[in-house]
């Protein structure tokens, strides 16, 4: 019941956001409390500007220059100015500038100049200007300038000009640096590039790809990303006499312009072949190396073709009269690329 009462009346002070005005603001050169009011602020604290202070539980002030360390929780009224501690959380109304670091999470209502450090979530309802760093997420509505770095997901619905690096996700309306992630997701990329498994850009370069190669009569492919670093996602297959042949790869590319109306593509793909089955859990990767000249005849549609070069890993079981054991066989051979690119 205890615990209930204090949790409850730290919640009240924490939302309660139009509690009465004072006629100015007090400055407190040290402060100690247990949970706001019951400190050496009183009633005042919601009215005051603290330069150091402890909150053994959580305070509420209306703002701080200087450090403030709580065992809990942390919650200001207007703007933190220097560094606050908290062992869950921090909360600023206001404008924060400094250092942030809690246990748990970092809630700014405005922008934020400086570090956020947290064990689980920074979020940023306006601009930042710094480093944010969290063990699963980062959230900044509106413009981000600087780092976001995080375990799971950094998400910036303005501009993010810096890097983005997150464990699997990253998001930015607009990216003007390096998005790393397993999944990128970009409105628009002005200045910089998305580098991951999969990146999608809704202005960036997305291609449907219909070819063939000497292996694979027949492939469709699926392009991804920016022009400078694109991810591939491909399927083929080939028939002969009856036998028939298929894989689906991954790779990655890059084009290089040449002109208005040309480009060179340069691109590793690796596919798992399957021959005469529609799976196969062995080892049959065929990696492919691409060099292609692409002739743009429109926007969006652009014919191709070039030389390869195949690496071709098979994996075989060996029986013995007195073992068992598993061998990888290489074999390597030229190749060609051609097709048809379609812009979407």
């Amino acid at each position: 019941m205890k615990k209930l009462i204090i949790l409850m009346a730290f919640a009240a002070i924490i939302f309660n956001g139009n509690l009465p005005a004072q006629d100015s603001v007090r400055i407190s050169p040290f402060h100690i409390s247990f949970i706001t009011p019951l400190g050496t602020n009183g009633l005042q604290s919601w009215n005051t500007v603290n330069r150091i202070s402890f909150n053994l539980f959580a305070g509420y002030s209306a703002g701080l220059n200087g450090i403030e360390v709580a065992g809990f929780a942390n919650a200001l009224k207007g703007d933190m100015n220097g560094i606050q501690l908290a062992g869950f959380c921090n909360n600023t109304f206001g404008e924060a500038n400094g250092v942030e670091i809690a246990g748990y999470w970092n809630y700014n209502q405005h922008n934020v100049k400086g570090l956020q450090l947290a064990g689980f979530a920074n979020v940023a309802l306006d601009t930042v200007d710094g480093v944010q760093i969290a063990g699963y997420t980062n959230v900044t509505v509106g413009d981000a300038k600087g780092v976001q770095a995080s375990g799971f997901a950094n998400v910036t619905t303005g501009t993010q000009t810096g890097v983005q690096a997150s464990g699997f996700f990253n998001y930015a309306h607009r990216l003007k640096g390096v998005q790393v992630s397993v999944v990128n997701v970009a409105d628009t990329v002005e200045k910089g590039i998305p580098i991951g498994f999969l990146s999608f850009v809704k202005h960036g370069y997305k291609v449907i790809q219909l070819g063939g190669n000497e292996t694979l009569y027949g492939e469709v492919s699926f392009k991804t990303g920016v022009r400078q670093f694109y991810n591939i996602l491909s399927i083929g297959a080939t028939s002969i006499h009856g036998d028939l042949k298929w894989g689906f790869g991954y790779g990655l590319g890059t084009l290089i312009p040449m002109g208005r109306h040309f480009d060179i593509g340069i691109e590793a793909v690796s596919y798992q072949i399957m021959e005469n089955e529609w799976y196969s859990p062995h080892l049959n990767l065929l990696n492919r190396a691409n060099l292609s000249l692409c002739w743009n005849l429109t926007r969006t549609i652009g014919i191709y073709g070039g030389a390869s070069w195949n690496v071709l890993v098979a994996g075989n079981e060996i029986d013995t009269e007195y073992q068992h054991h598993y061998r990888s066989d290489v074999s390597m051979y030229p190749g060609f690329n051609a097709g048809l690119r379609i812009g979407i």
